[in-house]
Formats: structure tokens, sequence, C-alpha cells
């Protein structure tokens, strides 16, 4: 930039100088010209120099203008690839900008449409909640529950006519009883546009109180699975004594009955009248050995209900245990009578046969237990071994106990079992070792003393230090 301001300034600079003389200068040299040689001398150079000055001015002209040529085309080609190169930046800036707007902007609205998404979602989950149980779904669900049922009260109906009748009369109606709560059905209620906030924040409460329910009564096996669930419904509606009792359940089949009683006593003080509460709290007041206990409640119950088929399934294993075998068998009877599709009903009468040595019969309803669905299947896989164990049939008793500890190996009975089959085949060894393991876990074994397989150990100091030691830790 420089070289081309110097240029410029002396392009215009040389003709001041180089100025070729007026009119009046050459007249002037021309009438000296004549007056002297040396004028004339002087004259020549001065035509010879102007000649010069002529030729030199035009060849700067020429080179000069070829120069400015040459810059005027490389400041041409550098101002094209100044213009090329921002170009090229404002398209790559205008690019990458359009670009990341996009992506935020569709990242934005990508989230705007999750977050309705999800408002639509909710809202829809409790509209589903709130209409979801119709006359015709539950015309649907009874008849899913009680179909076997039905069929057989049917058959039943062509062989004993009128008395049938009335037993369909009184079970027509109503859905099998469960020892577990159902979910509680919700009244259906006209749209109202007019709730005010806090109405509504209690109906969706309600909701997910009844979504966490839902899942855990139907969806899981897994009893602590099953224990968080109830208790998340807790946390939302604190007063909801059917997830209370089915807590309840899931300690007892956990075998911790001092927690199911806890849970029970809450339920039973927020609705005096609920008659499951009072079964499961004589059920676990059984597993705690405390029968006249147990007793008293299944006579609240039954003024409650006395058609309640579990009062009676309960009561004929408390019965049994007592060693009144008559009694006993009339109870459980009348639980299998009131209700043929009760897995509980079986399994205790099961149990009942088992213990009169009927081991035929005592299997049959143990494997009427397991296809009607029994739930605790560990127990009930358990107490089949135990059945086996008394037939001599070790193999096939060790097998059940292995199909109860791949549902539940934490189930204290199975280690308890298995030392009782040690004791059977004389390994003392194996029977202190799984006696152990099954005190640990928590299996009251002084409950059980009464089984032959402790005729060997029964009075031993060892066998009553070792009850004595976890005797405390149970009852602490």
């Amino acid at each position: 930039m420089k070289i081309l301001i110097i240029t410029i300034i002396l392009f215009f600079s040389i003709p001041t100088y180089c100025q070729l003389p007026n009119n009046n200068s050459t007249k002037q040299i021309s009438e000296r010209k004549n007056s002297s040689p040396e004028i004339e001398r002087l004259y020549e150079e001065i035509v010879s120099n102007n000649t010069e000055n002529k030729t030199a001015l035009t060849e700067l002209k020429t080179d000069l203008k070829a120069e400015i040529n040459e810059y005027k085309q490389s400041t041409r080609d550098l101002l094209n690839t100044y213009v090329f190169l921002i170009s090229a930046g404002v398209f790559i800036i205008g690019f990458l900008v359009t670009w990341l707007g996009k992506s935020a902007i569709k990242k934005r609205v990508e989230e705007l449409i999750t977050e309705t998404i999800q408002k639509h979602a909710e809202e829809k989950i409790v509209q589903t909640l709130n209409s979801k149980i119709t006359n015709e779904l539950i015309e649907k669900s009874i008849k899913s529950k009680t179909e076997k049922e039905i069929n057989d009260i049917l058959d039943a109906i062509k062989k004993d006519g009128a008395k049938t009748i009335q037993d369909l009369k009184r079970k027509g109606s109503e859905a099998i009883n469960q020892i577990l709560a159902a979910p509680p059905i919700q009244k259906q209620e006209e749209e109202n546009k007019n709730l005010s906030d806090l109405e509504i924040t209690e109906n969706n409460n309600q909701a997910r109180a009844d979504e966490f329910f839902k899942i855990a009564y139907e969806n899981t096996k897994n009893h602590r699975i099953k224990l968080e669930l109830y208790k998340n419904v807790l946390d939302i509606t604190p007063d909801n004594y059917h997830a209370l009792n089915n807590i309840a359940v899931s300690h007892i089949n956990l075998n911790e009955p001092f927690l199911a009683i806890e849970a029970l006593d809450k339920a039973i003080e927020i609705n005096k009248d609920f008659i499951q509460a009072y079964v499961n709290r004589a059920r676990a007041n059984n597993l705690l050995n405390k029968l006249e206990d147990a007793l008293i409640d299944l006579e609240k119950a039954s003024a409650i209900n006395s058609n309640f088929e579990f009062i009676y399934s309960v009561k004929g294993n408390i019965l049994t245990k007592q060693g009144k075998f008559d009694e006993a068998e009339i109870e459980l009877n009348k639980g299998v009578e009131l209700n043929q599709n009760s897995p509980e009903a079986h399994f205790n009468r099961a149990y009942f046969y088992e213990e009169r040595k009927q081991y035929d019969k005592s299997e049959a309803d143990y494997k009427m237990a397991e296809s009607l669905g029994m739930e605790n299947k560990a127990m009930l896989y358990n107490n089949m071994a135990v059945l086996y164990r008394r037939k001599k049939e070790f193999d096939t008793a060790i097998e059940y106990l292995e199909k109860a500890r791949s549902i539940d190996p934490n189930y204290p009975n199975i280690d308890g079992t298995l030392a009782l089959i040690y004791a059977d085949k004389g390994d003392d060894n194996n029977f202190y070792k799984y006696l152990q393991l099954a005190l640990e876990k928590g299996c009251p074994a002084w409950n059980y003393l009464h089984d032959n397989g402790f005729d060997k150990y029964r009075d031993t100091e060892r066998l009553n230090k070792i009850l004595d030691a976890y005797k405390k830790k149970y009852f602490a």
C-alpha cells in the first residue's frame, strides 16, 4: 500500500519539474540563438533534455500503468479471495447457527412434547383409573375369578337341586373371598371441571395409591417388593387398612409374624369390622404358637361373617396342633365346602391328614393347593417335602426342598426340614449344621420338637443350649 501511494505522488510530481517552456520562452530562446554560440548550445541541450524527459515520462507512465494494472489485478484477486473466504465463513457460521438452532429448537420441542405427553398420560391414568371399573368389567372380573366355582355349582345343581340353588343365591353375587384384600373399587364419578386444586391433588394422589396397590396385588410375587409397594400406598393414604392387611400377609409369608401383627393392629384400629385383619392376625399368632389368642381373633371374625372360609381353615389348623383331631376335621371340611377353590383350605387340610398319617389324602390336598395357585409356594413345597420325608421318600423330599429354595432361599423352614432328613438318616453333623442355618434364618424349631426326628436329640444339652440362645433372640 505504501509503494502504491509513493508511486502516485511521483506520477503527479514529475510534470511539475519537467514542464516544457511556454511559447514566450521558446521565442526568447529563438531570439537568442543568433546572439551567441553558447546560447545555441544551451538551446540544443534544452531540446535534447526535453526529448529525453518526454521519453522518460512516457516510459514512466507505461511502467506505472503496468504496475497499477498489476496491483489492481492482485488486489482484485486478493479481494476475491477475501470475499470467498468471508462468504464461506458466513455460510459455515450460518449453517452452524441454523443447524445448532434447529437442534436446540428440536430438543426443546421434544421436551415440550414429552411434558405434554406426560401430563396427558397422567390425566388419562387418572381418568382410566376412575372409570375403568364399570359394571361390565366387574361382571367380567367376577366371571374370570369365579368361573370354576360357578361351573362346580352348576354341576352340583344337577345333583342336589334346591340346596345348591340356595348356595347359588348366597354366592352368586359375590367374588371369591380372599385372605388378601383386593384393590379397592373406586366409585366412578362424573367429570367435574370445577374441582379445586386441592380436590384435583387428592384425586391424583388416590389414583397413584390405587396404581401402587394394583401393581403389588397383581404384578409381583416377590414379598419384599410387595412390602415396598404397599408402603408407598400408605405414604399416600396412611389410613388404607387394605394395604396394612396385605403388608401383614407378606410378613406372614416371610415368616415375620411380629411385624404382621403390628400392621394388623393398625388395620383393626382403623376398621374394627375388617374381617381379613382378624383372620390374618390369628394366622400370625398361630405361627407364634399363641393358639388361644388366635382362636379369639377367629371368633371375632366369625361374628362379622360366619361364611368366610378362612376362619374354618385356620381354626382347623390350630385344633390339629392342639390334638383335637375330630373337631379339626369338621372345621377343615367346612372351609373346603365353603370354597372348594381356596388353596389355603386344601393346604391346611393336607397338614391335618399328614398329622393323622393319612398320607395319600394329604398328598392329594397339597397338590390341589398347588394347582389352585397357592401364593406362598415356598411354604407349600416345604410341607410337601415334610410329607415325603415321613413317607421315607428322601430323594423326592429333597427335590421339593430345592423347588422351595429356588422360590425363596431365605425361607427358614427349608433348612429345618433338611436337618430332620439328616436326623432320620442318622447324620448328626448335618443335622446340627442345617438346624443352625434354619435358626439363623428365623425358624422357630422349638415349635416342632414333637416331631419324631428330634427323638434322639430332644433332651440333649447341646440341642437345648442352641434352642435357648435363639429363643431369646426370636422373642426379643
